[in-house]
């Protein structure tokens, strides 16, 4: 995953690196929070044998990212004649990255329809980047002179997303895995105005998607898929030129 971290990197410092000469609505922001899965099965299919692992939980971790938005007004840097309406909407690329890693634990599991119980699972780490795209709808409260849109915004936003993640299987023997999905985005939060151009976010976002890791074995390839529901809790800061 080193060359997606570096990419990360990049697209990050090129969001803070944008011209801020400008004039309103464009904006860029940074953003920290946390990362968590809920329990999902962790379905294993190689030749011969088909397996199912139950309720296999994963690590929570740091989530770090960067998103560049546009808002619908006719005001500012292209700012065109949108209806008065749009004011309300916003559009927004994000990019997040943390890491994904399963724990040693014990489950149950079947394998090729035999049950069993208390079968360990050694560590097995990951990682995952999502490249988001969000429609955002808001509406601003309390506004004043120097923000006459509102400072307080309560807002939502949802669209496609696609994830790139990785399964590191060294710790078996085995190289590692990677799977890249297309991902159910959806972001609800409150932005606060602390200046005309600063803004603040508390945000909670959900994402789901089902990977697939197809592992090179001696035996031949092994199928690990799963249904993952990701749960984040961030706080954004953003600059609006």
């Amino acid at each position: 995953m080193k060359h997606r971290k570096a990419i990360f990197a990049l697209l990050v410092a090129v969001l803070f690196a944008l011209p801020v000469a400008a004039q309103a609505h464009m904006w860029v922001g940074g953003y920290m929070g946390a990362n968590f899965a809920s329990s999902s099965d962790l379905k294993v299919d190689g030749p011969g044998f088909s397996g199912k692992f139950k309720n296999v939980a994963r690590d929570a971790s740091f989530l770090g990212g960067g998103t560049i938005g546009y808002d619908f007004v006719n005001e500012g840097f292209l700012g065109y004649a949108y209806p008065d309406w749009m004011k309300y909407f916003s559009f927004a690329i994000d990019l997040g990255y943390h890491n994904l890693d399963v724990g040693t634990q014990s489950r149950s599991a079947t394998l090729n329809g035999v049950a069993f119980n208390n079968v360990k699972i050694n560590d097995l780490s990951g990682d995952a980047l999502t490249l988001g795209f969000l429609f955002i709808g808001h509406y601003g409260f309390f506004p004043d002179s120097e923000v006459p849109n509102g400072r307080l915004h309560p807002y939502i936003g949802v669209g496609p997303a696609v994830v790139f993640s990785e399964l590191n299987m060294r710790n078996l023997g085995l190289k590692n895995a990677t799977s890249t999905n297309i991902a159910l985005l959806l972001e609800s939060g409150m932005r606060f105005f602390a200046l005309k151009n600063v803004s603040m976010d508390l945000a909670f976002r959900w994402r789901m998607f089902s990977p697939t890791y197809s592992v090179s074995t001696g035996i031949g390839d092994v199928d690990v898929k799963s249904d993952l529901n990701l749960f984040n809790v961030l706080f954004r800061v953003a600059y609006h030129f």
